[in-house]
């Protein structure tokens, strides 16, 4: 279970009284269904168990129990159990300094799960195709991906839902599978016209797939933001910007089309693109884009009015098919 110990004075806002009598009896270990209602009730936490079973299969959707493979039940990982929490439970009153400790807490865990994989890119080693992994995409290839995609799920975002750094819209994420029954089906029509509002609004599509032990090609498609994303905040600490998400695009310096309206450097989520002002004749200038420090997201072009931002593709994806 290991939530951090700060959080103990907190356990009743993430637990029922039941599930922590239910998780006293499995830190010691694993049990069968039938020994754990029989240990309930001679602690006398559990009078009746015809709805025991109704009870455990809400503490395995919530994130409380999980289910071996020789159908014991063992305590769920925290970092499970806080994931679900945050995004359809709220914060039920949990103090803001509690609540950015555990923000802390479980980015600094995230950053420890993923860090040789983000380091191993960088070092061009191959990717595991059986591991989820964030690469950018442009809107035509998520359009091509869903049609590959043979179930769609909404979800809210989980880097938003616990950062809340910014005020973008909060039900972007786009999950491709839904083993425990908790979000909405959604038809692939909706699903794009969530990643295309999502991009209006200045959100930058991130696919982060693998393939299932079938072979099928699993994950999500992530509309980010560069202020709550777990993502980009790992790629700024460990300096693997081009790698976490894998950046495949360059944007290119405007064509001659270009207005000046300044579009793309408001809409450039990490502020790589500039726009100076002629002295003289008190004009703004074309943008210029910094094309060491871009990340190929898409977003500039998406945005601008007259097309004068074309992307470059510099890398291709284990999945560039499914692009297609």
């Amino acid at each position: 279970m290991n939530p951090p110990d700060f959080l103990a004075p907190w356990l009743d806002r993430f637990y029922e009284p039941l599930e922590i009598d239910l998780l006293q009896i499995l830190a010691g270990k694993p049990c069968g269904k039938q020994y754990l209602i029989k240990l309930l009730k001679k602690n006398k936490a559990l009078k009746d168990d015809n709805n025991f079973d109704l009870f455990l299969e809400r503490a395995w959707q919530r994130g409380v129990v999980k289910l071996l493979d020789d159908q014991r039940i063992a305590p769920e990982d925290f970092h499970i159990r806080y994931n679900f929490w945050a995004l359809f439970e709220g914060w039920k009153d949990l103090p803001v300094e509690i609540k950015n400790k555990l923000n802390h807490w479980e980015l600094k865990h995230y950053i420890a799960s993923h860090t040789q994989k983000a380091e191993d890119l960088k070092t061009g080693k191959q990717r595991d195709p059986y591991k989820i992994y964030p690469e950018y995409l442009l809107l035509n290839e998520v359009k091509a991906l869903f049609k590959k995609i043979s179930k769609f799920y909404l979800w809210p975002c989980n880097c938003r839902a616990m950062i809340g750094n910014c005020e973008k819209p909060e039900f972007t994420c786009i999950r491709f599978s839904n083993d425990k029954g908790i979000g909405w089906e959604i038809s692939r029509e909706k699903a794009l016209d969530i990643v295309k509002e999502a991009n209006k609004n200045g959100l930058m599509q991130s696919a982060e797939l693998g393939l299932d032990k079938h072979g099928m090609i699993t994950g999500a498609l992530c509309n980010c933001c560069s202020d709550c994303c777990f993502p980009h905040q790992l790629s700024q600490q460990l300096n693997v910007q081009k790698y976490w998400p894998m950046s495949r695009y360059l944007a290119q310096p405007p064509t001659q089309d270009c207005i000046k309206c300044g579009k793309c450097v408001r809409r450039c989520p990490f502020g790589i693109i500039s726009q100076e002002k002629n002295t003289k004749e008190k004009k703004l200038l074309v943008p210029v884009i910094d094309a060491e420090q871009c990340r190929g997201c898409g977003v500039c072009a998406t945005g601008c009015p007259q097309d004068a931002i074309k992307m470059e593709q510099i890398k291709e994806s284990m999945f560039e098919k499914e692009f297609r």
